[in-house]
């Protein structure tokens, strides 16, 4: 009777409505995410037509080529790539707080960056692999060890969306040794250290990072660390960013007993895994990620269980999925397909709508790779709920200005730029609700950072729409 009467007001009507109404949303996006008309109700935002967007075609991609083996060519898109400058030599160590010294191989390359919340004295923070150093002082099976670097910047981007960066870069510090793990590496046996970097905001406003490692088993050889604030590492991040706004929490720097600055994520071998958090707003507190382990055969991985030195992850089921092997079945020509960038939530109306679990997609940037090791993109979406399973998957596509066929071009990550962004007498936007700094919409432009030969930064500049459109629905 309490809850009976509790709907008798208009108050409690206008509540039960809206109850049906989002319960409706909900089944509906998990039961057939396709067949919505483009259409919206009173309090809970745009029910958006996703099989629409997502396979429209965008101007001048009508007769391109779609994967691999198909006639004609690849769509170009972005505006024409750019190089990042960066001093090299001007490298702050961060055990010794003076210039790096003993790097001898390589240069700063595979740039990952965060966008920060406005107010904040830099628009980004950025982390690439740096120069590599080798060790004359161990040698196994005959080889020097190698060190191999990571290293954190403040970026800014300019009104043309170049990135610049604007302060000196610091190595992060990873204290690790060579794994007998890795024998049969040939010499890479005596290679350890960080690389592959990715950043991303956790669910609860933290900036964090995983990046390839050295494992901590001896018997294994690389696995994925996890570091949920970078601040804890990199501190002049905590001076420039502008807290308590878009869902970015201050610093507070406690550790519980026994626990370092980073995690090993773990189940069993190294792979190029995309983190992930469920849901299309962030639920401001979860830390450690869910992971989208592997691309051919969909697999997602929950996390069951933190030691103070891993984070220990068990598969999601995905039995009662039909589109596990979508992207591999779209791709099946390429030789080879794996992760690039993290998963990032795509609100799928314009900067301003009101964010549903029906409107939202996961959107992550995924690699094909030749026998020679060159890469070739593309884009897929994921649902943001339970089992978080493919649900469509795009054309090949190059970059403007990148030579897939000859040169290696590596994406590592992505980020929204509103017009707001590039044009400051362009009035922000306003958000409804508390989205974070790398949550997308159909209305953004997008930035895309590069590796370019294993020895230089690059970025390209192109739009939400142009990336989305002809996906295949799983």
């Amino acid at each position: 009777m309490g809850l009976i009467r509790s709907f008798s007001t208009p108050r409690g009507l206008f509540a039960a409505v809206a109850i049906i109404l989002f319960t409706y949303t909900i089944w509906s996006y998990t039961s057939s995410p396709s067949t919505f008309k483009s259409r919206s109700y009173i309090g809970k935002g745009l029910i958006v037509d996703l099989k629409s967007i997502l396979t429209d075609r965008p101007p001048g991609q009508e007769s391109s080529a779609w994967t691999e083996g198909d006639e004609g060519k690849f769509v170009t898109i972005g505006k024409p790539v750019t190089k990042i400058q960066f001093n090299d030599k001007g490298i702050i160590d961060v055990r010794t707080g003076r210039e790096l010294e003993g790097a001898n191989e390589g240069s700063t390359f595979n740039l990952a960056v965060l966008k920060l919340p406005r107010g904040s004295k830099w628009g980004f923070v950025g982390v690439a692999r740096g120069p590599t150093r080798l060790r004359d002082f161990m040698k196994i099976n005959g080889h020097s060890s190698r060190e191999q670097v990571l290293v954190a910047m403040g970026l800014n981007m300019t009104s043309q969306g170049h990135l610049i960066a604007v302060t000196k870069g610091q190595t992060l510090d990873f204290p690790m040794i060579p794994r007998e793990g890795c024998s049969s590496a040939g010499s890479w046996i005596a290679t350890y250290g960080a690389e592959d970097p990715r950043l991303f905001w956790t669910d609860a406003g933290t900036p964090a990072l995983t990046y390839a490692r050295s494992a901590m088993d001896n018997d294994r050889c690389r696995s994925v660390g996890f570091v949920n604030d970078l601040r804890a590492i990199f501190p002049d991040l905590d001076d420039a960013l502008y807290t308590g706004v878009e869902g970015v929490s201050p610093y507070d720097g406690y550790r519980e007993p026994g626990q370092g600055s980073d995690r090993e994520l773990y189940r069993t071998e190294k792979q190029g895994w995309m983190p992930f958090y469920p849901g299309a707003l962030p639920d401001g507190e979860t830390v450690v990620p869910h992971i989208h382990y592997t691309v051919k055969s969909a697999l997602s991985l929950r996390p069951i269980e933190l030691t103070p030195t891993r984070a220990i992850y068990k598969d999601v089921d995905l039995s009662s999925s039909d589109t596990k092997s979508c992207i591999g079945t779209a791709h099946s020509r390429s030789f080879k397909i794996h992760q690039a960038s993290p998963l990032y939530r795509l609100t799928l109306c314009d900067r301003g709508c009101i964010v549903t679990e029906q409107n939202t997609v996961n959107i992550a940037l995924s690699h094909t790779q030749s026998p020679t090791r060159q890469y070739g993109r593309f884009l897929a979406t994921f649902n943001v709920s339970y089992p978080f399973n493919p649900i469509s998957v795009g054309p090949r596509f190059h970059l403007n200005g990148c030579d897939d066929e000859n040169d290696i071009n590596y994406a590592l990550s992505l980020a929204p730029i509103p017009e707001s962004d590039l044009d400051l007498t362009v009035k922000q936007r306003k958000t409804p609700q508390i989205v974070q700094p790398d949550h997308f919409f159909l209305d953004d432009q997008m930035l895309i950072t590069m590796g370019h030969n294993d020895k230089e930064m690059t970025s390209v500049l192109t739009t939400v729409r142009e990336i989305l459109g002809r996906q295949h629905m799983c």
